[in-house]
C-alpha cells in the first residue's frame, strides 16, 4: 500500500462572502467547469473575476461604444 503523504499547498488569503448570481449563470459556469476539467467552480470565478478586473475600461459619457 502506498504511503499516504501530505503536501504543502500554497495558502492563498480567501474570505467567505454570500451573493446571488443568476441560476441560467452559475448552470453556464457549472457545465464549463465540468467540461474543460476545470478544478472547482470557485477557482473558475475568481479567474473570471481577475480577468474581467484586468481588462476593465470605464466609458466616459462623451465615448461612444
Amino acid at each position: 500500500m502506498p504511503d499516504f503523504v501530505i503536501k504543502k499547498k500554497e495558502k492563498k488569503e480567501y474570505e467567505q462572502v454570500s451573493c446571488r448570481i443568476e441560476s441560467d449563470l452559475l448552470e453556464q459556469v457549472k457545465h464549463i467547469v465540468l467540461d474543460n476539467n476545470l478544478s472547482s467552480v470557485n477557482e473558475f470565478i475568481n479567474e473570471a473575476l481577475r480577468f474581467s478586473i484586468e481588462n476593465l475600461k470605464i466609458l466616459e459619457d462623451t465615448d461612444q461604444v
